[in-house]
């Protein structure tokens, strides 16, 4: 870590919290103390739905997510504004990075990722849900929205921003994760699902199920969704499309390292998950908005997530809630 990156290296609390039946009031706290920075950023989507058109786009592409929709809708408050936020539909873009890797090993199978953000834009929120009858546990973002998680099935599905600015109709990535966990239960439905969503960005897909099966779905708002057996990726695509943007978050070195450890002769869960929470596959550009906030590790035979820092872990399981506070300090260890 470089003085500068270590004059910035920030703590970070994370809350584990439950959203269900008879057990709602902590994420509608969550709401009230997120919707003002989450207003502000709405604010700079291009276009201003309706309700009613928020609500229909949803249910278009995403039927199965309506009844949730309703309900968290009528709980926060109903408005027009908290109804275009939560479709997720057309959003202000939004770039982030991250490392993910399938493990494949005897001690697995396992989905391994790191998310690199900045600290002051996530919800770090450990979400337990039980919405529409599936059991969920995740990593919270825009409140419902996941960026990585595992559902009662086993199925993990983790986001990555795929290394491009552009954008257009579809929705935020958050939501994609969100409708795999409560929709799907094997990576080929996973598969077929992210397939035909409309991503408003370029995102990448990393999904796991109970079995083994594992993909990587590759879409983009312009182009046909991809899918293939790749057990890693980071913030491109294939081929570098972003030279900036890619040099500054070492996407190439990461994913260079990511698939060497998958590679090297010997390598054990343990030792990937250790070499995650270093460089250069843990980044500490926190004065750039661009650090890694955790370390999440999921294991689909025992419906595991386990969260790690240099100094902290946390561990998780779907369907046995533990209501935990973590406060780390971000940052590689001395």
């Amino acid at each position: 870590m470089t003085p500068a990156d270590a004059a910035h290296s920030p703590a970070m609390a994370f809350d584990v919290l439950r959203d269900a039946e008879g057990d709602t009031l902590a994420l509608d706290a969550v709401f009230a103390n997120f919707w003002p920075a989450y207003q502000k950023w709405m604010a700079r989507a291009r276009g201003r739905l309706t309700a009613q058109e928020s609500r229909a786009r949803l249910h278009e592409h995403m039927p199965e997510l309506t009844p949730i929709f309703d309900e968290l809708l009528e709980r926060f408050g109903g408005k027009a504004p908290i109804a275009r936020f939560l479709s997720l539909y057309k959003p202000p873009a939004l770039v982030r990075g991250c490392t993910q890797a399938i493990w494949q090993g005897e001690d697995g199978p396992a989905l391994v990722r790191n998310y690199d953000h900045a600290p002051h834009l996530a919800d770090g929120v450990v979400l337990h849900a039980d919405w529409g009858g599936m059991r969920t546990l995740c990593m919270s973002d825009c409140i419902w929205g996941a960026l990585d998680g595992i559902n009662e099935h086993g199925l993990c599905v983790a986001l990555a921003f795929g290394g491009r600015p552009t954008t257009g109709d579809g929705f935020a990535s958050p939501l994609l994760v969100r409708y795999v966990l409560q929709t799907c239960t094997t990576t080929d439905e996973a598969a077929e699902a992210l397939g035909r969503l409309p991503c408003a960005m370029t995102y990448t897909f990393a999904c796991l199920d109970a079995r083994g099966e594992h993909a990587t779905a590759y879409l983009a708002p312009d182009r046909p969704a991809r899918i293939d057996r790749a057990v890693a990726s980071a913030n491109h695509q294939g081929k570098v499309e972003w030279p900036q943007y890619a040099q500054s978050c070492k996407t190439v070195e990461r994913l260079k390292q990511a698939r060497a450890l998958l590679e090297q002769p010997g390598q054990t869960l343990e030792g990937l998950i250790d070499a995650f929470l270093k460089a250069p596959i843990y980044r500490t550009a926190y004065s750039k908005g661009s650090g890694t906030l955790y370390t999440s590790v999921y294991t689909p035979g025992d419906l595991g997530q386990d969260l790690r820092w240099p100094a902290d872990r946390l561990h998780q399981f779907v369907g046995r809630y533990e209501p935990a506070r973590v406060h780390t300090q971000l940052g590689l260890a001395d």
